[in-house]
Order: structure tokens, then C-alpha cells, then sequence
């Protein structure tokens, strides 16, 4: 059973799924095991854990040995990835979770009863991470998150639409975005055609339609992109 919060900046999973493949992706990780420790493999280290912070753009896999697994799946350019990176990562591939947190998190999902909204809002904050606050970007950048933020579908055309909205030629614009965002925008755009074509299908509970109207070129490409960003089919996603 896979059950999903899906933020416009990170994603929250609690899943009981074992075993998915080694895959890497834009999103940064905090994972923790409800009932039971976690093996994970990270880049050349296979390690147990009763919870982590994994950098993003690393392979990995993580899978529960008991019971469910909550993931945090967060954007690297919201303000929680940024403070997992400042305060726990400091450039390494991953950072352990000390036992008395993961006890406090487990406590707090148990008083939560299941409910993924309460989780979230609470969760964070019992590692010390603050949410809800957007760093600080040059406004021609912000002006093209808010602009992302407002399409439902990321058409073929999207790079001139930003650079419209930015007043930017492409190559400045690119540069730009990685420069106040620590990302490529290419990376990025995938990432929110992903956001949009799960959202889609929330509302459609058809995949084709989802897929298309999300911008992807057919269902299968919608798959595959799920496959290799997550580590996991997208069945997984829609069994929630």
C-alpha cells in the first residue's frame, strides 16, 4: 500500500514497497522507518538505518524490513532541502538520523493516526527544519516559478514561454536559474511535468489524459520519466 501527499515542493510517501530499483533524481530525502529499520544503498555504501538524510543527484535505493517507510521527497530548491544540506548533509551523500528523533518521529506519526497533512505540518519540524519559507532569488527567477507554479501542462514550447516571462534569451536564463537555484532548469521542468501529470491523473484517474495534459508525449513516456526519477512504476503511485 503506497499512500501520497503530493506539496507543490516536495513529496511525502508512507509505502510499504521492499525492494526499488537503484535510480537517482533531483529530490533531496528524509526517510525514517515506522516500525523497523531501513537498508539503504548510496552510491558504493550499503548501510541499516532507523532514518536519513540522502542528497539528491546520488543512486540509491532504500527499502523498509519491517513495516512502512515515511519519505520525504524534497524539491532542492525549496527551503527545507536547503536546510537538510546546511545542517546535515554539509556535502556528503548522507547523514544518518539519530535514534532519539527517529523515536520522536515515530511518536508523532502514531499520534498523526495515518493522516499525511498532520504529518507533514508536524514532522520537519521535530528535526528542526522550517517550512513554508522561499529562499531569496532574483525576481526574473521568481517570476518563472510563479509562472511554472500557474500551468497545468509543461508544453514543447516552455523555454520561450519563460523567457518571455523573464526578459531573458535562453542561455542567460539557464544560467541564471542555476545560478540562484543550485539546479539546471532542464532538470527542473521534468520534475514539474512529473508534479503535474500525477496531479492530472488525481483528477482524471485516466493515465493517457494525465500524460498528455500534463505535456508528456504519450503514457509511456509519463511511465518511463516516473520510473527513472522515483525508482518505482507509477502503479505505485495510484494504488493511494
Amino acid at each position: 500500500m503506497t499512500d501520497i501527499l503530493f506539496a507543490y515542493d516536495h513529496i511525502l510517501i508512507r509505502s510499504e514497497y521492499r525492494t526499488p530499483d537503484i535510480h537517482k533524481h533531483l529530490a533531496a530525502h528524509m526517510v525514517f522507518g515506522i516500525k523497523g529499520e531501513l537498508t539503504c544503498v548510496v552510491g558504493e555504501d550499503t548501510f541499516q538505518c532507523r532514518g536519513a538524510f540522502i542528497s539528491s543527484d546520488v543512486e540509491h535505493t532504500i527499502y523498509a524490513e519491517t513495516g512502512d517507510m515515511l519519505l520525504f521527497l524534497l524539491d532542492t530548491t525549496s527551503e527545507m532541502a536547503r536546510a537538510i544540506e546546511k545542517s546535515f548533509l554539509r556535502g556528503r551523500d548522507f547523514s544518518l538520523i539519530d535514534t532519539a528523533t527517529v523515536d520522536l518521529m515515530a511518536d508523532i506519526w502514531e499520534k498523526c493516526a495515518g493522516d499525511l497533512k498532520e504529518a507533514d505540518r508536524r514532522l520537519p519540524e521535530a528535526c528542526g527544519i522550517e517550512k513554508g519559507i522561499k529562499p531569496a532569488a532574483d525576481e526574473r527567477i521568481q517570476r518563472v516559478l510563479s509562472f511554472l507554479e500557474s500551468k497545468d501542462t509543461i508544453p514543447s514550447d516552455i523555454m520561450e514561454q519563460l523567457c518571455g516571462e523573464a526578459c531573458l534569451s535562453e542561455s542567460r536564463l539557464s544560467h541564471l536559474f542555476k545560478e540562484q537555484m543550485g539546479i539546471a532548469l532542464g532538470r527542473y521542468l521534468v520534475l514539474e511535468k512529473m508534479k503535474k501529470g500525477y496531479l492530472h491523473y488525481c483528477s482524471t484517474q485516466n493515465i493517457t489524459e494525465a500524460a498528455l495534459n500534463a505535456g508528456f508525449d504519450s503514457p509511456s513516456h509519463f511511465a518511463a520519466t516516473c520510473k527513472r526519477m522515483f525508482g518505482i512504476s507509477f502503479s505505485e503511485f495510484i494504488k493511494s
